[in-house]
Parts: C-alpha cells; sequence; structure tokens
C-alpha cells in the first residue's frame, strides 16, 4: 500500500487572478478615440463661445458709444441700423422719435410702434408708450391716446412713469367735463405703491385743487366816461360899502366930440 503524501503547509488559492487587461482598460482601449474627439469638440466649442462672447461684449460697447454720441436723427438711424439686436438699438428707438416729432410726426408714431412691438419687455417700454399716448392726444386722436395711457396708468410694473399717466388722463375727462373722473386719476396719480419716490405727486396735488375751478368770464370793459367841460367862473359881486365910506362914483363919461364941420364949396355968383 503506498503511502500517501504528508499535507503540503502551502494554502490553496481560492480562484485563479487573471492579470489580463480589466475591464476599464478595454473600455479606454475601445473607446479612447471617441473620447478623445469629444473632449477636442467641447473645447472648440468653448473657445468659440468664448470668442462669440467676447465679440458680442465688444459690438455691444461699440454701439452703446454711438448711441452716446449720437445728436442727430440720422445718428439714431445708423445706430439701429448697424446693431439691430443690441440694446443700444432699442434704446435709440424713442430717441429718434423726439426728434423726428418735429419735422415729422408720423414717422416719430411709427418708430414708437415698432419699438413697442419689437421690445414689449424693454426697460424704456412704458415710458415710450406714454410718449405714444402724449403724441398721439396732440394729433387730436383722443380715444387712441386714452387706450395706451391706460395700459400704463393701471400697470404694476410701471410705477415710475404710471403717474404722469394718471395726470394726462384726468387732463383729458377734465377737459371733456367729467370732474369726478378727473378727480379719480389725480388721486391716483399721487399713490407711491413701490415706496420709491413719486416725482409727480405735487403736479398732481395741484391739478386735484384746481379740478373744481372755472375759467374766469370774460367782460367786455366799459368805455370810461369823458370829463364834464369846466363851468366858467361868474364875475366877483362888488363888496357894499361900509358905513362912513363914500360910494365910489362911475367915473365920468367922457363926452363924444361933435363931428367937425365940412366946408361948403362957394356957390357960384349969380347975375
Amino acid at each position: 500500500m503506498a503511502e500517501s503524501s504528508p499535507p503540503s503547509s502551502a494554502p490553496t488559492p481560492i480562484a485563479e487572478i487573471d492579470h489580463g487587461p480589466s475591464k476599464l482598460d478595454q473600455f479606454l482601449d475601445a473607446h479612447t478615440r471617441k473620447i478623445v474627439i469629444g473632449v477636442i469638440v467641447v473645447a472648440l466649442g468653448l473657445v468659440a463661445y468664448v470668442i462669440y462672447d467676447g465679440l458680442a461684449e465688444a459690438k455691444a460697447q461699440e454701439a452703446g458709444a454711438a448711441l452716446l454720441e449720437a445728436e442727430k436723427v440720422s445718428d439714431y438711424q445708423n445706430v439701429i441700423k448697424q446693431w439691430p439686436e443690441s440694446h443700444a438699438a432699442a434704446s435709440a428707438s424713442p430717441l429718434l422719435a423726439d426728434l423726428q416729432w418735429a419735422d415729422s410726426q408720423p414717422d416719430a408714431i411709427e418708430t414708437l410702434e415698432n419699438f413697442l412691438s419689437q421690445h414689449p419687455e424693454h426697460p424704456t417700454a412704458a415710458t415710450a408708450k406714454v410718449s405714444l399716448g402724449l403724441r398721439l392726444l396732440e394729433q387730436g386722436k383722443t380715444a387712441e391716446a386714452v387706450t395706451t395711457l391706460t395700459e400704463v396708468a393701471e400697470s404694476d410694473t410701471a410705477t415710475y412713469i404710471a403717474p404722469l399717466a394718471c395726470i394726462a388722463l384726468g387732463d383729458i375727462a377734465k377737459a371733456a367735463g367729467k370732474t369726478d373722473d378727473a378727480k379719480t386719476w389725480y388721486v391716483k396719480a399721487q399713490e407711491d405703491p413701490s415706496e420709491q419716490g413719486n416725482t409727480f405727486r405735487d403736479t398732481a396735488a395741484a391739478r386735484l385743487t384746481l379740478v373744481n375751478a372755472k375759467a374766469p368770464t370774460k367782460i367786455k370793459p366799459a368805455l370810461p366816461t369823458p370829463p364834464a367841460p369846466p363851468t366858467p367862473a361868474a364875475p366877483p359881486t362888488p363888496a357894499a360899502p361900509t358905513q362912513g365910506q363914500e360910494k365910489p362914483t362911475p367915473a365920468e363919461t367922457p363926452a363924444t366930440p361933435a363931428p367937425a364941420e365940412v366946408p361948403q364949396a362957394p356957390h357960384p355968383p349969380t347975375e
């Protein structure tokens, strides 16, 4: 019977260790090219964004500088034409309309309407809308003016310019003889819901004080009465002589001299 070998003291391995490439290494080997390409694409995208953002900022600064230097109608039109997507171009529109009004009222109205339709959320939109309402009122388009001004007066976000719209609406109501409506608008114009200061409060208060006042009636002045002619003074009355004083004798009237005798021509002798 063969003898059994004594048990070895070396530990028995639990499992065989695989010294080949790991799953991660295999994944990287298979997709390294794709990853590198993706990183390059992302890097190029970041570089392109930085360049674009820098160009956009440069354009914005250039447009802003042009807006600050603008003085004439052509200057503002140039800002709008060269940088149509910039904030400066949007801000140039209300300023352009103010200059256009003196020479061409239709152009000014069109500029304001285009601005409001293209930039309804612009910070100066409410101011432009009040300007449009006042321009329409000046043209005699009262109904359109009331509609435009009311939108601003009842807005919760245009508190800085809403009082001016209320004052204008109060003036319109007063001119139409609607005193109660005028009072309502003037009172509303004095409100300050944002508590940031109401620069139109004193103006609204003055309007409210005079809302019941009536225009003075024109009276034709009477012609002045001509002065009466002076009354001639009466001749003085001689004073009566006092006692013991002789009565003055009237001066003797000088005798009228007799007319001188006219010598007669001698008669011729008779035979």
